[in-house]
């Protein structure tokens, strides 16, 4: 790989409804976010808590010159949908990890395009479980 040329998939993956948004992904996060219950009984000053039930989302985003439906206004077009995700946290590679599942695409976000650029991000949630796993 040429000095000054990103190696895309090399830290992080994704694919999203059968298309790989990898490149056009720059900016975004995985948040884990369990239920947090209160089961403090009385005749304490001291408070307890027990986890419950795990939310999972994440968000992409990036900027592009891609305004085909094959880049990331795919989201687009597929907002509000339920679709299955495939995951790299660890880059794309055999033997590395990946997490697959379900998600309900939410809110795409896109700027107007400035010097044929756009900028553009999307909430995305996770139904259901997330299998882990290795990529082949």
């Amino acid at each position: 790989m040429p000095d000054g040329v990103a190696d895309h998939g090399k830290d992080f993956g994704i694919i999203i409804n059968g298309k790989t948004l990898t490149a056009y992904n720059k900016t975004g996060g995985w948040e884990v976010n369990p239920d947090i219950h209160d089961v403090t009984g009385s005749g304490t000053d001291d408070k307890k808590y027990r986890g419950g039930q795990v939310a999972r989302t994440m968000t992409l985003g990036g900027w592009t010159d891609d305004d085909t439906t094959d880049g990331p206004r795919h989201l687009e077009t597929i907002a509000g949908d339920t679709v299955l995700f495939e995951r790299h946290p660890s880059g794309t590679g055999s033997g590395k990890r990946k997490q697959t599942g379900s998600v309900v695409i939410g809110k795409y976000v896109e700027s107007h395009k400035n010097d044929e650029i756009f900028q553009w991000t999307c909430d995305i949630t996770v139904t259901g479980a997330v299998t882990e796993g290795t990529q082949s």
